[in-house]
């Protein structure tokens, strides 16, 4: 059985017990300054979209798992990160 290709994201951002000064700025001055004051908060995040080859969807998510541990593309203290699979 060949592997298929997976578009996998990865996206990284502060825990949310952590302030987040980007977040605040992009809610406070460009958002509500400009007339979208139903936004409640803005919180800042990277996503990283990994295009690669794996046997299922399952271990897909094992080998992104895998690279945000061994690469530290997150720091376990300060952030959380989720992985996403796509076919």
């Amino acid at each position: 059985m060949s592997d298929k290709e997976y578009q996998v994201e990865i996206t990284i951002e502060s825990k949310p017990v952590l302030k987040d000064p980007e977040g605040a700025v992009i809610a406070n001055d460009l958002m509500r300054k400009h007339g979208f004051e139903m936004v409640e908060g803005v919180r800042m995040a990277k996503v990283l979209r990994v295009k690669m080859k794996a046997a299922n969807e399952r271990k897909a998510a094992e080998i992104a798992e895998k690279m945000v541990k061994e690469l530290r593309l997150a720091n376990p203290v300060a952030q959380n990160y989720t992985i996403l699979v796509k076919k």
